[in-house]
């Protein structure tokens, strides 16, 4: 069996706004390689669990207890500069909505050169283009797509745009917070079949956050049900 890469134990979160946990004493381990669905309703706190793995809860009104273990690190206790090291390089997300992952004034080249200049400060020209191209292909778009501004592209569009952000560094561990919603059927397929192939060809461990208990069904190897 393959070595668990993230593990989740006991983990209990709430916000100071509310009277119980949304998050109640969760454990679950996420195995290299494989798809692992996080499924349940609308409330249950899938987003939540995504913005701890993440590094992202409000600190000011969320309370945290237990453990979210990476490489032998507890994310949950980590400094902004040991999460830093690892958000989007080694655990990236493509949020719910793909339009939260654009500047809506800024074209998908400039999104994308805005993180490849992160990853590598001295990159050169040539370089980038090259690397934008590449993650173009990746995610079946063509490089015409590069001067598009959000706006412009079709919900479809966007979402293999925002997979091509979240893949600029290469990451262990993507995260696909309800990936496909709000697609029609079609272009659903299409955009899972980008995720799979990719997953295929790069050996990539996927946590996938879905309400559609069929879907969830379809893509993975193993889920967890949220109550």
């Amino acid at each position: 069996m393959s070595k668990a890469i993230l593990q989740i134990k006991s983990l209990s979160i709430r916000y100071d706004n509310h009277v119980d946990p949304i998050i109640k004493d969760l454990s679950f381990d996420l195995y290299e390689s494989e798809i692992l669905c996080l499924r349940g309703r609308s409330g249950s706190g899938k987003s939540t669990i995504v913005a701890a793995i993440m590094g992202m809860l409000p600190d000011y009104h969320a309370q945290s207890r237990g453990e979210i273990s990476y490489q032998g690190k507890n994310l949950l206790t980590s400094t902004e500069a040991e999460l830093r090291a690892i958000r989007w390089k080694e655990i990236a997300l493509v949020p719910q909505s793909s339009m939260n992952s654009f500047n809506p004034v800024y074209t998908i080249r400039r999104s994308l050169r805005e993180m490849i200049i992160l990853q590598d400060p001295t990159v050169s020209k040539k370089e980038m283009e090259k690397r934008e191209e590449y993650l173009m292909e990746l995610v079946y778009l063509d490089k015409q797509v590069l001067s598009c501004y959000p706006h412009e592209m079709s919900g479809g569009m966007k979402q293999r745009a925002a997979i091509a952000l979240a893949m600029v560094y290469t990451p262990r561990i993507l995260i696909l917070d309800e990936a496909t919603t709000g697609l029609d059927t079609k272009v659903q397929a299409d955009v899972l079949g980008t995720i799979l192939r990719m997953k295929r060809e790069m050996n990539m461990t996927l946590l996938f956050i879905s309400h559609d208990a069929e879907l969830g069904n379809t893509i993975s190897d193993r889920k967890v049900e949220l109550k």
